[in-house]
């Protein structure tokens, strides 16, 4: 059970949707290079499950998508790469809503508030998770037709609110909520439209992020194990995530969708007195961890601005990280 709450982690503090409909020609900045195909025949987009977009949202506009993830963590995959099932499965109910808002000239803002519910065998808890922030700029806008892909940079953080610590063991680690890290990183976001013929356009992303966290400090059961006694201060590894998302037009209002995600972590290290649970030392951070995982979806879009997006995410291969299953259910609207 330590361990499967402990590998939540991910989950709760660091999933982070795709953002933004298909930025329009006549929504950019002046200074955005126009493009020759009409707005009217250009596909109508949500972005996949999980690659950002790779366009600023325009001064004087937001973009918002509710987001509902359905998890179960079903086990675990060992340092060989094997997958072990849980004596329990472990679920969580995340809801977010990722708020995009242009600020000025190629700048925008993200705010993402969120909150789940976790339940496994005997105990269930509602909590509120850590809130990230972005702050993004457009480098270089798209024309379709050319081959150069629009480019942002993406400054992040995340406001540690989730419980990160002090957990009831009777709640056996349903009460996590966070990581007490800030989480500053940075990302670079690619994306590229490619048009065949008629309806059909291939739309691509490739979103890469690095992440330092800093240090934190802990008592008891927390996020990254622990138990009765623990008192010391966690060191958790620069993680690193690559994701490739892809859309394929069907036609105006439908497209399917897929994410390529991997992520790899550095181990997470702690000093401090990590305490005992009869006489047994406890267990507080852990080995470095990689994770590749798949997102199929489809999507309908009512107009240019508004669509839904569904599918499922799930890993397929893994070391020292979770086994899990995600069905997602998001709504874009672009105002």
């Amino acid at each position: 059970m330590k361990k499967l709450y402990r590998l939540l982690v991910p989950f709760l503090c660091c999933t982070f949707p795709g953002l933004a409909l298909l930025t329009l020609d006549e929504e950019r900045p002046n200074d955005a290079p126009s493009s020759p195909i009409p707005s009217n025949e250009l596909p109508w987009l949500t972005g996949p499950l999980l690659a950002p977009s790779g366009h600023v949202v325009p001064v004087g506009h937001i973009n918002i998508e509710p987001y509902f993830y359905a998890n179960v963590l079903t086990g675990s995959y060992n340092e060989h790469w094997k997958a072990q099932n849980a004596e329990n499965n472990f679920y969580n109910n995340l809801f977010q809503v990722p708020l995009q808002i242009g600020l000025m000239s190629r700048w925008d803002f993200v705010i993402v508030p969120q909150f789940s519910w976790n339940h496994i065998h005997g105990a269930s808890h509602w909590v509120y998770n850590d809130l990230p922030l972005e702050l993004e700029y457009q480098i270089y806008y798209d024309t379709p037709g050319m081959w150069p892909p629009a480019v942002k940079v993406s400054f992040k953080a995340s406001v540690p609110l989730g419980k990160y610590q002090k957990f009831d063991p009777n709640d056996k680690g349903t009460d996590a909520g966070g990581s007490g890290s800030w989480n500053p990183g940075i990302g670079l976001t690619f994306s590229r439209l490619f048009h065949y013929t008629g309806v059909h356009f291939l739309a691509t992303r490739l979103a890469l992020s690095y992440t330092i966290p800093n240090s934190v400090h802990v008592k008891g059961f927390n996020s990254y194990g622990g138990g009765r006694h623990t008192r010391g201060t966690v060191y958790p590894g620069p993680y690193f995530s690559a994701d490739l998302g892809l859309e394929y037009t069907l036609a105006q209002k439908w497209a399917l969708a897929l994410d390529v995600l991997y992520v790899h972590s550095n181990h997470t290290r702690f000093k401090g007195h990590k305490g005992d649970t009869d006489g047994v030392p406890n267990s507080v951070g852990g080995p470095s961890s990689e994770q590749l995982s798949l997102a199929p979806a489809i999507e309908y879009n009512w107009n240019a601005n508004c669509g839904i997006i569904a599918g499922v995410w799930f890993s397929i291969a893994g070391r020292n990280t979770a086994e899990f299953i995600n069905g997602i259910v998001a709504i874009n609207i672009y105002k």
